[in-house]
């Protein structure tokens, strides 16, 4: 089995602009080794380097790349491999598992024939013998099983798979080839908790059993923790921190280490508890990066916004709605008679694994989908299902979607796709002091910047934001969010979840935050409500939930997430 280093390696790209040529020095003189297996996790915001020095290994990276120092394969170096020779490394003595399977999976062929495909273009010397067809219908079977996945889903489309199913399918094609070497680049970005915890530990899995080495990619240092020997954290392109995956969690040394570590709240922390997350990235790139303006004076909030102690009639109230779909014995029932009441002014958290009905619940409080039974009610009303009554409730409760690549126009500009709304809805005022208010309410300053602007030309928070000021342009009095944060990296992650806080707290903003993610219920939260199979099976507040759960479901969600010692609340405390 081949180890591998890094030596002193440098990866640069050229860049051409309207200015001119230029060049992007991604990674900065990286020197690391990989033994035989070994799991090392490499830590991380986007663009600091990490998924680049990862591709480096098998060369995938664009044409633009240029690397400096040296890559080693065993004794042998990749940058002097011929085509030949670095077709037969890739996937079988080193196989990448990429982010995003939705994006990676090819959607118009059966997953099993896509696993055929890398044995036959990748399988050579002792493996030749998957060539053959029989030896390939074998070989596909024993992967989805060695996945926990039936030999039947060989037959299904990556669409006809849940999340966790085609990252599983990921994972078997990247073993297909029975590889030494596992690089697993955001393997569990925006999965849900349960569904997070199989992969790590099939991951902890395959390793065991099979001697590989992993590398993995992650801006998440509790998933590296859980799964990795060695943490290597990396900022700006450098390595700031290296060393055992305990001593980098319980005593980290860098700035950098103890940002991103506290940019992912912990259950049970107080510190946390309605407070505004902060991120301090040190040596920012400039005036305008991730992480380079001051942390704010305010740094808690109180659970309840000044002015609204005496308002006690709920925004929305949800009483017995269920929702099914199709009919008969094929009928699923996704939301079964579903109680929430939502009070201005209050963040409430809905969370749940993926298919518990959380966003068919979303879509129904925001008529968007029709209850089979039950009612939604809206200020003491039941929700109308006229156009009109409708367009004026959803002037006043809007929704964030959970991808704002998907929910901005490419082809529009911010200006665009913020004013879209007050057109709509014929706002009075000038159209373009209300996008410019709107855009400097979601922290997009100096907001005539960003008015030609398109999405492609956004980070992924700026561009999360924008799709905030859309909402916040018609000055509605709730929001539902769904799964707002679930890809972003610490500090943008940081930034969206203080943004909601403030709104909160100055604007009175209401808000149901759909997650997975129960750290982020316990940082912004005042409820919580757990949905399990359509149902919710319990509801409270957030301390009485995550800190006395009740029923075995949140148990088991609490189970699978990292959590410290649980310290008493501070005497004389109040929230």
């Amino acid at each position: 089995m081949p180890s591998l280093k890094f030596e002193d390696v440098r990866i640069s790209y050229s860049t051409f602009e309207k200015g001119g040529r230029g060049t992007v020095e991604a990674v900065r003189g990286v020197t690391l080794d990989v033994p035989e297996g070994s799991t090392i996790g490499l830590a991380g915001e986007s663009g600091c380097g990490k998924s680049t020095l990862a591709m480096s290994v098998l060369r995938l990276l664009p044409r633009n790349a240029r690397i400096d120092g040296r890559i080693l394969l065993g004794e042998e170096s990749v940058a002097d491999m011929g085509w030949r020779r670095l077709r037969a490394v890739r996937w079988t003595e080193a196989a990448i598992v990429f982010q995003g399977a939705m994006h990676s999976l090819n959607p118009v062929q059966r997953v099993g024939d896509q696993i055929v495909e890398a044995l036959v273009l990748h399988a050579t010397g002792s493996r030749e013998k998957y060539r053959e067809r029989a030896e390939q219908d074998r070989r596909v079977a024993e992967l989805l099983q060695q996945v926990d996945l039936p030999k039947s889903k060989a037959r299904s489309y990556p669409h006809e798979l849940s999340g966790g199913q085609k990252q599983r399918v990921m994972i078997a094609l990247a073993l297909a080839c029975e590889p030494e070497i596992i690089i697993a680049d955001e393997p569990t970005t925006a999965l849900d908790v349960i569904v997070q915890a199989q992969i790590l530990n099939l991951l902890k899995q395959m390793v065991r059993e099979r001697g590989l080495s992993l590398i993995m990619i992650s801006h998440d240092l509790s998933v590296l923790a859980s799964t990795c020997e060695r943490i290597v954290v990396m900022q700006q392109g450098k390595i700031v921190e290296e060393g055992p995956s305990a001593e980098v969690m319980s005593n980290p040394q860098h700035p950098h280490t103890r940002a991103l570590a506290a940019a992912f709240p912990t259950i049970g922390d107080w510190s946390s508890r309605l407070a505004l997350p902060t991120y301090t990235s040190p040596e920012a790139p400039g005036p305008n990066g991730p992480g380079s303006r001051p942390a704010p004076d305010l740094t808690e909030i109180s659970s309840t916004p000044t002015g609204l102690l005496s308002l006690t009639d709920a925004v929305i109230a949800v009483r017995g709605v269920t929702v099914s779909f199709g009919r008969g014995d094929r009928g699923h029932v996704a939301v079964d008679d579903v109680d929430l009441t939502c009070r201005p002014g209050e963040i409430i958290a809905l969370v749940g694994q993926s298919g518990s009905g959380k966003t068919t619940l979303a879509r129904t409080i925001l008529g968007l989908q029709q209850p089979t039974s039950g009612d939604v009610m809206y200020r003491g009303r039941p929700l109308s299902t006229r156009r009109k009554g409708l367009k004026d409730y959803r002037s006043r409760v809007q929704f964030v979607l959970q991808d704002p690549s998907a929910a901005l126009n490419p082809r529009q500009s911010v200006y665009e796709a913020v004013a879209e709304g007050p057109r709509l809805h014929r706002l009075p005022g000038d159209e373009r002091d209300i996008v410019a208010q709107a855009l400097a309410d979601a922290e997009l300053t100096p907001p005539e910047k960003y008015f030609q602007a398109i999405p492609q030309e956004l980070s992924g928070g700026q561009r999360q934001r924008v799709v905030i000021a859309g909402a916040l342009a018609l000055g509605p009095e709730f929001l539902v969010a769904d799964e707002p944060v679930a890809s972003l990296d610490a500090s943008v992650r940081a930034g969206v979840l203080a943004l909601l806080l403030r709104l909160r707290c100055e604007r009175g903003l209401g808000a149901l935050v759909i997650t997975h993610d129960l750290g982020l219920a316990w940082n912004i939260a005042d409820r919580v409500a757990v949905m399990y199979r359509g149902r919710i099976v319990e509801h409270g507040t957030v301390e009485d939930v995550l800190l006395d759960p009740q029923h075995e479901y949140t148990k088991r969600l609490l189970s699978v997430v990292p959590s410290r010692e649980l310290r008493e609340r501070p005497t004389g405390e109040t929230r």
